[in-house]
């Protein structure tokens, strides 16, 4: 299981995780409006939420990274072009 930690004084309380999140691992706080894990046991590190924020305030331990072929694919496509 995928530890998930929430930076408190980096997180801008955007929301941004919590919509992104496939498995409603995250809500936000509206009181202090800042993310809470919620639900840290269903987190299948995707890092969907990782990539999407914008302070960086999210880590994940205790997984392990597969390479992500639809992201990796269309970055490559496009530095084709470029170079």
């Amino acid at each position: 299981m995928a530890e998930v930690i929430v930076d408190e004084d980096a997180c801008v309380g955007c929301g941004s995780c919590v919509e992104d999140c496939p498995n409603d691992v995250y809500e936000l706080d509206k009181e202090h409006g800042k993310t809470v894990v919620v639900k840290e046991e269903d987190c299948m590190a995707c890092l969907s939420c990782h990539e999407i924020c914008p302070s960086q305030a999210l880590e994940h331990n205790d997984i392990h990274v597969a390479k992500r072929l639809y992201i990796d694919r269309k970055v490559s496509k496009a530095l084709d072009k470029i170079i």
